[in-house]
């Protein structure tokens, strides 16, 4: 027994040294998406939006809640108490007797303007109006920050692609190098070869250097623009996804991008406050109608009346009544004011009204337009940057299967050095092409989403996997 209860107890310590400590796990690497909502919560231009939309949100509240009927309940109480030296029975003795009063009083009555086009009306269009404007700026907001923090992501894996292309350039030059030596021990090249093969696989050595460090760069600015630590791990793919063209036709998604973008429902507010404001001028020639009604109780009990009961085989006992009557109460006001003498006042009005009505659907039309040029300027862009992808791509192979080539031609000495580096300088430069057309081609994609007015910024940057 002795011996189990030793051995449990050094089982014990050995997984109390073996087990993880919570609190020194390593966290998550953030993937795209998590990058995104990470910056959506730290940001601090959003977070100053969402606050602005918040106050608006409650200004409208406040504003649009005036136009119903109230509702509310009273409880009121009142107590007086006089004392007069004079007046009373008692005063032929000079005394005076104290005159006290209470009520109280319990009521619910509500009382609803109707307002026929007034102050109230527009005060409200205007706050929901405010409130649809932030909530745009709000979106925008969010949907070029995903943009940006997809932009960062794709620089730090085409920086990435750049230290792949760089090693393998610097595999290649030192593969040059190799076949250099070579060439001069069997007497095929002159030792200047080697010298010149010897500089070139340096400056790889070096452009691996640079590359690196920009790598580096690239993940701390990424980290810097989610509002992170510098030192954030991050998920990045190892092949970056090649979405197909979009198939939708260009009037699908203008149409899309005119229903769904909040600076044409901005717009479109503004026309609907301009058209209020200009009805709103005959609103003191029609009828104002205010409504209210209540009903309650009311009990004043220094007005109680007391009698006494007789009773059989009991004798005389006091009682007291208390007197609670209710109440009800309903009114209508209507107030109609007809001016006789404006001195062309009103028709002034109604001239600015319409002049900012006027420029209200010229804004509107304005923003239409833009939206319908934005959302064709991003799907042409998707589209030469699709094209693009595949020219690179082609060039691409090419150049790999030239710079093989040479390399081996070189090692047979059927060309020189430099003919060798030329096309794997070529063929670098190709490899490189193709990393910035696939970046831009995802950039393309992005913004397309956002023109069209994708609410969700995980949305924008959702682009599939590879």
């Amino acid at each position: 027994m002795v011996r189990l209860i030793a051995a449990g107890a050094a089982l014990a310590a050995v997984a109390l040294f073996v087990a993880p400590v919570r609190g020194d796990a390593q966290p998550v690497p953030l993937d795209l998406h998590a990058a995104v909502s990470y910056a959506l919560e730290h940001d601090p231009a959003v977070l100053q939006r969402r606050a602005t939309l918040a106050q608006n949100e409650s200004t409208y509240a406040r504003d649009h809640a005036a136009l119903f009927p109230t509702l509310a309940g009273t409880l009121q109480n009142q107590v007086a108490k006089t004392n007069g030296n004079n007046g009373g029975s008692f005063s032929q003795f000079g005394l005076s007797q104290a005159q006290v009063f209470s009520q109280n009083v319990a009521q619910i009555g509500s009382t609803w303007n109707l307002f026929n086009g007034s102050l109230a009306q527009i005060q409200a269009q205007e706050a929901k109006r405010q409130v649809e404007g932030s909530r745009y700026d709000l979106r925008r907001a969010q949907q070029q920050l995903a943009s940006d923090v997809a932009a960062a992501w794709y620089n730090v894996v085409q920086q990435r692609e750049s230290v792949q292309l760089s090693e393998g350039d610097r595999s290649y030059q030192q593969q040059l190098l190799d076949a250099a030596r070579v060439q001069e021990r069997v007497g095929r090249v002159a030792g200047v070869d080697v010298l010149r093969a010897q500089v070139n696989e340096l400056r790889s050595e070096a452009t691996l250097t640079t590359a690196r460090a920009g790598e580096a760069n690239a993940r701390e600015a990424l980290a810097q623009r989610i509002g992170a630590p510098p030192d954030t791990a991050f998920a990045i793919p190892v092949a970056l996804p090649e979405p197909p063209l979009p198939q939708t036709p260009l009037d699908a998604l203008v149409a899309a991008a005119l229903a769904a973008r909040s600076d044409v429902a901005s717009a479109r507010a503004q026309v609907a406050v301009a058209r209020l404001t200009d009805a709103a001028i005959e609103s003191d020639r029609r009828p104002q109608i205010q409504l209210s009604g209540s009903f309650g109780n009311t009990e004043t009990p220094t007005t109680v009346t007391t009698a006494s009961q007789v009773i059989p085989g009991f004798g005389v006992i006091p009682g007291t009544t208390v007197r609670r009557p209710g109440f009800w109460q309903i009114g209508a006001t209507e107030t109609f004011n007809f001016p006789l003498v404006e001195y062309g006042a009103r028709r002034a009005a109604h001239r600015a009204a319409r002049a900012q009505l006027d420029a209200a659907e010229g804004t509107l039309a304005s923003t239409e337009f833009g939206v319908a040029v934005d959302v064709r300027q991003a799907l042409r862009a998707v589209q030469t940057a699709g094209a693009n992808l595949g020219t690179q791509k082609e060039a691409n192979r090419l150049g790999a299967e030239s710079a093989r080539i040479a390399q081996l031609q070189y090692r047979n000495g059927l060309i020189s050095l430099t003919d060798a580096t030329a096309a794997e300088q070529s063929a670098l430069s190709a490899a490189n092409d193709l990393v910035v057309a696939r970046v831009n081609y995802l950039n393309a994609l992005v913004r397309l989403r956002a023109s069209v007015g994708v609410a969700d910024p995980i949305s924008v940057v959702d682009l599939g996997a590879p």
